[in-house]
């Protein structure tokens, strides 16, 4: 066993997470914030509105195979990981779908089967622990949000925001991601930023430092602030 003395242990300087939103809010502009060379896995199709910008390369995903394209795009991270500081899969909510719709394809309904969710939610934990074994990268994930009713202790019952993916691993996947930020677009000024924090009313979370919140352009910029 590899054991290391937590005084020893250093935080980490790049960032995996998952940003999630509504759709059309901005999550894929935020890659352009991104320092380095950045490698964006297109499942969802919104790539175009990085057009124009330098050091993004975008791979097409092929819905018709999605467990292979992905099995494919990890192969190619891996065998050029020294060329690429950031690696991004967009969407999982996306994925999700086209990934039991190929099981359904198979089957006499045309629709996925039982056992087929619970082969999904072994997947997808595999596959992000699997990209959380690169080092010295940035691994984003994105998500469109949705939301769930949660019953207090005392009875009161609210509703709270989180990435759209099954309920049965949801909170599995947002476990084992470091840093969860909600992407909110403020209606007066039009400013974009994330909510790093959790509340009743929003899913966050921020492993990495002490921000609770930060402007879209900020997300990538880890370490601690000053807070009054």
């Amino acid at each position: 066993m590899k054991i290391t003395k937590a005084e020893d242990m250093k935080r980490d300087a790049y960032l995996h997470g998952m940003i999630y939103s509504k759709p059309g809010s901005g999550k894929t502009t935020t890659f352009k914030f991104l320092e380095g060379r950045t490698l964006v896995l297109d499942v969802d199709g919104t790539s175009q509105v990085l057009s124009g910008f330098p050091n993004i390369e975008v791979v097409e995903f092929d819905p018709s195979r999605p467990a292979q394209t992905m099995i494919e795009f990890y192969g190619f991270c891996k065998a050029n990981q020294d060329k690429y500081e950031n690696f991004v899969i967009d969407n999982l909510t996306h994925y999700q779908k086209l990934w039991l719709m190929e099981k359904g394809k198979s089957t006499k309904s045309g629709q996925p089967e039982l056992q087929h969710y619970g082969i999904f939610d072994t997947h997808i934990i595999e596959l992000i622990s699997t990209f959380r074994t690169f080092k010295n990268k940035n691994i984003i994930w994105t998500a469109w949000e949705t939301t769930r009713q949660i019953q207090t202790e005392g009875g009161q019952l609210y509703n709270q925001f989180l990435p759209d993916i099954r309920d049965k691993v949801v909170n599995h996947v947002m476990g084992i991601i470091p840093v969860v930020g909600r992407l909110l677009t403020n209606a007066e000024t039009g400013v974009r930023g994330f909510v790093l924090r959790e509340s009743n009313g929003t899913f966050a979370k921020n492993q990495l430092d002490n921000r609770e919140h930060c402007l879209q352009d900020d997300l990538f910029k880890i370490g601690d602030v000053a807070i009054d």
